[in-house]
């Protein structure tokens, strides 16, 4: 294309890339890129004030020149990849591409390292802007390489494409500022131990645990097994069955998270992040009611907390909703070895003793049951809309074998 038919600013955005990749920012002057551009000095600054405005609008072209390398790359590569050898794959042709583009360009990166300091605040916050927008691209890719491989990382794409690209920009700092020799054998070596970093801690994602309720004869009979042997494990049954919490929930749960709404009491859960989640207490559990808001097994056993509580020295001790017999808070371990004493008689379908995780799944199938709409429900259990398939399917194998039971009377 000639220059004439080139817009005067892009015109001057592609001389200062040159100019600034083989001079450096310092060497270049605006009116050696004016003068190369064919324009007035003049019409320069009209369009971009002073030198460091046309400096931010050449790291935006690069920037978006960078994004569009990538996305190509993303759209190439990720439809294709579907095992953790094609996540290395992706993550090779990702770091060499990204560190040829930054060789390209040498004196117009060692400029940027010498020079940042000098910068005004307005073009540093720019260009942390598109960097950020760079690390996006990125982690949308690497999500998705996740995704099709059924990989899962411990840390969310975002940080991984920011920790990705913070590593190849310090090596190519390093390679165009210094002996990297003295560092890294040569790229190859560099590439292939970032690589390795990163994909030694990806794993496999588990199968999705199968949905494995408990009757409601049964679940009747472990509520009054439960009963026998006390207050506190009557309570702890009856959220396990009432309020579908998991066993780990019970052990976060402290004096102030069982509240009362109108006729129904609310327990406040917690996960390890310190989201909050509340959950209302069932007075129902499929087919039997167990007392009311003011009067169930959770708060006949808080009444003999009253006696527990003149015991206690100290005060973070007092806050826990459940205590072992030493005034602790209740483990997990000791509300397992509870719900193996109530639950030691029965058995699944297979043969193998019930699992604690079974309660949550009785829950939600019984809430399910019930007809609560699906947002509703995700809010209550803290379930992802994406694992809800496997709770609808269960439910409609109970539904169908009673429409069929049903068709027999």
């Amino acid at each position: 294309m000639s220059v004439s038919r080139i817009p005067t600013r892009q015109r001057i955005v592609n001389t200062a890339l040159e100019l600034f990749a083989s001079k450096g920012i310092t060497e270049t002057t605006t009116r050696q890129i004016a003068d190369f551009a064919q324009v007035n000095e003049v019409t320069l600054f009209r369009h971009f004030g002073n030198k460091h405005g046309l400096l931010l609008a050449v790291l935006q072209e690069c920037l978006q020149k960078y994004l569009v390398l990538a996305q190509v790359g993303e759209s190439l590569m990720v439809s294709d990849i579907s095992s953790q050898s094609d996540l290395r794959r992706f993550l090779k042709y990702y770091i060499q591409s990204s560190l040829r583009a930054l060789e390209s360009v040498p004196e117009l990166v060692r400029s940027l390292v010498g020079e940042a300091g000098q910068y005004p605040l307005e073009s540093r916050q720019a260009l942390a802007q598109g960097i950020n927008q760079v690390n996006q691209t990125i982690a949308t890719a690497i999500n998705d390489v996740l995704v099709n491989s059924r990989l899962q990382y411990s840390l969310p794409p975002i940080k991984l494409a920011n920790l990705l690209n913070t590593c190849i920009l310090g090596y190519a700092v390093i390679t165009l500022t210094s002996d990297v020799q003295a560092i890294w054998r040569d790229r190859d070596e560099f590439v292939s131990t970032l690589v390795d970093m990163f994909v030694q801690e990806v794993n496999p994602i588990a199968q999705a645990q199968p949905i494995n309720d408990i009757s409601a004869e049964t679940v009747r009979e472990i509520l009054l097994q439960a009963k026998k042997c006390g207050a506190k494990d009557y309570a702890i049954a009856y959220l396990l069955f009432g309020a579908g919490l998991t066993a780990l929930d019970i052990t976060r749960l402290r004096l102030k998270d069982y509240q009362h709404q109108a006729n129904h009491g609310i327990l406040l859960t917690r996960d390890a992040t310190g989201n909050e989640r509340s959950v209302p207490l069932n007075q129902k559990i499929l087919g039997h009611r167990y007392g009311s808001a003011t009067n169930n097994p959770l708060s006949a056993y808080l009444k003999t907390r009253k006696h527990e509580l003149k015991d206690l020295k100290n005060i973070e001790d007092m806050k826990s909703l459940f205590l072992s017999s030493d005034g602790k808070p209740l483990s997990l371990e000791e509300i397992e070895q509870l719900w193996e004493r109530w639950t030691q008689p029965y058995r699944n379908l297979s043969g193998l003793p019930l699992t604690i995780d079974q309660p949550r799944h009785t829950w939600c199938i019984e809430m399910l049951s019930r007809g609560i709409d699906v947002d509703s429900f995700c809010i209550i259990s803290g379930i992802r809309p994406k694992e809800l398939q496997a709770y609808q399917t269960r439910l409609n194998q109970k539904l169908a074998i009673d429409k069929a039971i049903a068709l027999d009377s």
